[in-house]
């Protein structure tokens, strides 16, 4: 579902049908690539799905400045005649590696692999996976006739409400 934001871009809000394709092509990209983790968030940093073994990692906070990388780039892209943003990013470590890219304008994901991994590979599967979030994407677009109390399934709403009468009734 897409609602138009303040700054006029639209937010999309995925169904549960959608989330449930989200979750699919990040297990495929995170199984195929051999990753350490996988991560799909939105511009702003905000995960919204993520595979692997993030447990010991915050990826929290790894989303935000990831955001903030691309923020930046988009900046180095203006100045150097490249447009508004560069499509991918690729941080070399000793022993870990790092690839981001732009999946559509409001949303990208985050390959964490191990250095012996090949490179060629992780990018290969990578856009397989970008080709088919953006499927996903256009077709939450297009959901616009969907409220937003649709979103949230009939168990989720009694759960919610008998949690809160237990909480007041304490």
């Amino acid at each position: 579902m897409a609602q138009t934001k303040i700054d006029g871009s639209k937010a999309i809000i995925f169904n549960a049908a959608q989330y449930e394709g989200v979750k699919k092509y990040l297990g495929e990209l995170y199984s195929k690539t051999r990753a350490k983790a996988v991560l799909f968030a939105d511009m702003a940093g905000q995960i919204i799905g993520e595979r692997g073994d993030t447990g010991e990692m915050n990826t929290t906070v790894l989303s935000a400045l990831a955001a903030g990388d691309f923020a930046a780039t988009a900046e180095i892209a203006k100045l150097v005649g490249e447009g508004d943003r560069f499509k991918l990013h690729f941080h070399e470590g000793e022993t870990k590696n790092v690839y981001l890219t732009n999946v559509g304008n409001q949303f990208f994901l985050i390959i964490i692999f191990d250095a012996s991994v090949a490179l060629g590979m992780v990018r290969v599967y990578t856009k397989k996976a970008v080709e088919s979030l953006l499927s996903v994407i256009a077709e939450a677009e297009t959901n616009v006739g969907t409220a937003p109390e649709d979103m949230i399934d009939d168990d989720f709403g009694r759960l919610l409400a008998d949690e809160l009468d237990g909480a007041f009734r304490d």
